[in-house]
């Protein structure tokens, strides 16, 4: 009888293991999002900053979608208490060819780089709240990933 529950016990052992290892999250970018002075009609910059885990990098938001590989998205939620001043700009952003691509990519592969948005700030307590659609992909495995990042600005009072 013994027998029989070890052997049913190495199967069930078996089948587990490699759902265990699917169920682990990947999730190499952390992001930090620069707070904001409340003082209307005054022209400030938002910071996205990420964070990468070593050997990881996303691709830009001006990267040529006609190349290949998608281009970060940061998508701002309109409200009516802040404006948006121009485009999102890349800060730290390299440039390759790559072969499988075909192409140069451009693309944030060190912590301290991300985006910059400036916005007017038109009403008190602004709501600046958003979503960055990013790839980020591992230098040593290939692997590539396409999370969501949701974020809402903290605004400072002055």
């Amino acid at each position: 009888m013994g027998n029989i529950n070890a052997k049913y016990f190495t199967l069930v052992l078996l089948f587990t293991i490699p759902y265990v290892g699917i169920g682990q999250i990947l999730d190499p970018v952390d992001w930090e999002f620069s707070p904001v002075n409340a003082k209307l009609v005054e022209i400030q910059e938002i910071q996205l900053r990420i964070i990468l885990d070593d050997s990881w990098y996303i691709y830009s938001n001006d990267q040529d979608p006609d190349v290949g590989p998608k281009p970060t998205e940061v998508i701002f939620e309109p409200h009516d208490s802040y404006q948006l001043v121009g485009e999102v700009q890349p800060i730290k952003v390299k440039e390759k060819y790559d072969e499988v691509w075909m192409g140069n990519v451009r693309y944030i592969d060190e912590s301290g780089g991300g985006f910059v948005q400036k916005i007017k700030i038109l009403k008190e307590n602004p709501v600046i709240k958003g979503t960055i659609v990013y790839s980020v992909c591992s230098t040593e495995t290939g692997l590539c990933i396409f999370p969501e990042e949701e974020f809402e600005i903290k605004v400072l009072n002055p």
